[in-house]
């Protein structure tokens, strides 16, 4: 008799113990699910505005010269281009020379401005304190590379930094990139970005449509998490 209660205790014991310790395990994961919603709900979602959008056609993408067109007579200077009375949206490059004659594939673009049309510009030679040069013999550059581009500056209004890889960029929907792939990409540029895109901070996107597929692009589009702003070329 004496056995059998004991016996009969201990297996209640046991099942208590056992309930108590599946009480327990789901008290824990109550306490983790409710932690990981407080945490989850304390992380706002990303704010950021697209300032402003232009759409460029006659985009001086390159410029180049040929070996036989360097002239001679030249210093160290900058280019301008013309369309008749139209300065190409401000378009202006740097170049070096050597012995007199402008250097080969040293011709930097520091602005790329935009043409009226794809007419092949003036070109006016200055010195770097902008008067107009007079060589020995004139240098001739080819006809210039014309592209379609996009501008575009975004802002981070959030309290939060964002991950350049989490943040998407679509043309008219399509060709997806994040902003990572943009800096390193042929076809667009960020300036002054790196992996973050901290509070605040105010980036510049220009993206080369190339013009030759004849492709008009529309909408410019930003993704980051939730939140998607869509706004129109102008």
């Amino acid at each position: 008799m004496g056995a059998s209660a004991g016996i009969g205790g201990l297996i209640i014991g046991i099942a208590m113990l056992m309930v108590f310790t599946m009480a327990i395990s789901s008290f824990d994961a109550q306490v983790a699910t409710g932690l990981d919603a407080i945490e989850s709900a304390s992380v706002p979602d990303p704010s950021f505005t697209i300032d402003d959008v232009n759409l460029e056609q006659h985009v001086i993408h390159e410029v180049s010269i040929t070996a036989a067109n360097r002239g001679t007579g030249y210093v160290d200077g900058i280019l301008r281009a013309n369309v008749g009375s139209d300065e190409c949206g401000g378009f202006s490059a740097t170049f070096s020379t050597t012995g007199g004659e402008i250097d080969v594939g040293n011709v930097v673009i520091t602005n790329h401005g935009f043409c009226p049309d794809s007419s092949t510009p003036t070109w006016t030679i200055f010195d770097t304190s902008l008067v107009v040069q007079t060589p020995t013999s004139v240098a001739n550059f080819s006809s210039p590379v014309f592209r379609q581009y996009i501008y575009a500056n975004i802002t981070n209004h959030g309290e939060d930094l964002l991950k350049t890889d989490d943040i998407w960029v679509f043309y008219n929907g399509e060709e997806p990139e994040t902003l990572t792939e943009s800096q390193d990409s042929t076809r667009s540029e960020i300036s002054g970005v790196g992996t973050n895109w901290y509070s605040g901070q105010t980036i510049p996107l220009f993206w080369d449509g190339e013009s030759s597929l004849n492709t008009e692009y529309e909408r410019l589009a930003f993704t980051a998490g939730p939140t998607t702003l869509v706004r129109s070329t102008s």
